[in-house]
């Protein structure tokens, strides 16, 4: 498990005693505290998982749960954060579901709110990576599924991506629709600052990204993995491809799915360090207003 992450142990409370659970997140400001009654004005007073008016002509009720990532579920919000625990360590859906004894489809739908509650939390994906004299590595990958996992890739979406090659190993991955030269060079023009050195391999839509103030240097790969004469290789970004497949289901590697899991794995690697309280993070700021 990552360090990032507490264990297990250390957060039985939270997960499996509803009371406990309910006072870490109010003690990290997840949920809900009005100051007043927005009805009549008055000052309210907590009764278990709801706030009530003092003012007995109003007695307005609202839940602990208004506006939070908890708002409208039946389940425990304990039982909510186990599931949450449990996707962030990347445990397999069937594990969620015996761990948690919940649903196969409400621990589907839970990891799904997961998913895009962090993906909130991204800025839009249009960084600029390397610079002057900085080399980066492009490449496209298909992501697909072979039907009864044998014969012909039948389904699946053409993903583009750049890493520099640098010790922050800044990247960007973006799903395309075809690999053709104006896909290509107007995502390497958003992504890959001038100045930079674009290692590819020799496929016929980056002829010409020179053009785009780019110094642009190709490995062939039906002949070796890396340029025996010029070292020009694509690596590490093939490496970042195999990260990513290991972390996507065949059965979400389709256009329609693809997207969110890319940038789950983009936010992952962006907070590595701090996986636990980036997603208390995305908790507390990330509102669901009804």
């Amino acid at each position: 498990m990552s360090t990032s992450i507490p264990d297990l142990n250390s957060l039985k409370d939270i997960l499996f005693n509803e009371n406990e659970c309910i006072k870490f997140l109010f003690g990290n400001d997840i949920l809900y505290k009005p100051n007043y009654c927005q009805r009549c004005g008055s000052s309210l007073y907590r009764e278990r998982k709801m706030y009530r008016c003092t003012n007995r002509q109003c007695r307005k009720s609202i839940s602990i749960f208004k506006d939070s990532f908890f708002a409208g579920s039946h389940l425990p919000c304990s039982k909510i954060m186990l599931i949450g625990y449990l996707w962030l360590c990347k445990c397999k859906h069937s594990s969620i579901v015996k761990l948690s004894g919940c649903p196969s489809k409400t621990v589907t739908s839970f990891t799904k709110f997961f998913r895009e509650l962090i993906i909130s939390t991204l800025e839009d994906d249009n960084r600029m990576i390397g610079g002057e004299g900085i080399i980066v590595e492009i490449d496209e990958s298909k992501f697909g599924k072979r039907k009864y996992h044998r014969g012909h890739i039948v389904k699946g979406a053409w993903v583009c991506g750049g890493i520099e090659n640098t010790i922050e190993k800044r990247f960007f991955v973006e799903v395309v629709n075809d690999r053709t030269a104006a896909t290509l060079h107007e995502l390497i023009s958003r992504h890959v600052a001038p100045g930079s050195i674009v290692h590819t391999d020799l496929w016929r839509g980056y002829i010409g990204i020179e053009e785009l103030g780019v110094v642009h240097k190709t490995v062939n790969h039906s002949r070796y993995f890396k340029d025996p004469i010029t070292n020009v290789h694509t690596n590490t970004i093939e490496g970042l491809w195999n990260g990513i497949k290991q972390q996507i289901p065949a059965r979400n590697r389709t256009k329609n799915h693809i997207t969110n899991h890319l940038f789950e794995c983009i936010w992952r690697k962006n907070n590595h360090d701090e996986l636990w309280n980036s997603l208390l993070n995305a908790l507390k700021t990330t509102g669901y207003f009804s």
